[in-house]
């Protein structure tokens, strides 16, 4: 099996263990949200900062919130 076969296999297998539902309920969760004028507050130290600073720009920008 080639490298690209079984990253395309790991990626297959933890794509059907994802619950769609809990997905879902998020993306409605968000659109009621934003809304209702709504405010989503991110959280993280050292690494997790950079990843909640970008989080923050998508979605004020990206999503209107």
């Amino acid at each position: 099996m080639t490298s690209a076969q079984m990253y395309l296999q790991q990626v297959s297998q933890i794509a059907v263990g994802i619950d769609s539902e809990m997905i879902e309920k998020n993306g409605l969760f968000l659109a009621e949200l934003r809304k209702r004028g709504g405010r989503l507050f991110f959280l993280g130290g050292g690494w997790s900062a950079a990843n909640c600073s970008h989080a923050v720009n998508d979605f004020r920008k990206l999503a209107g919130i």
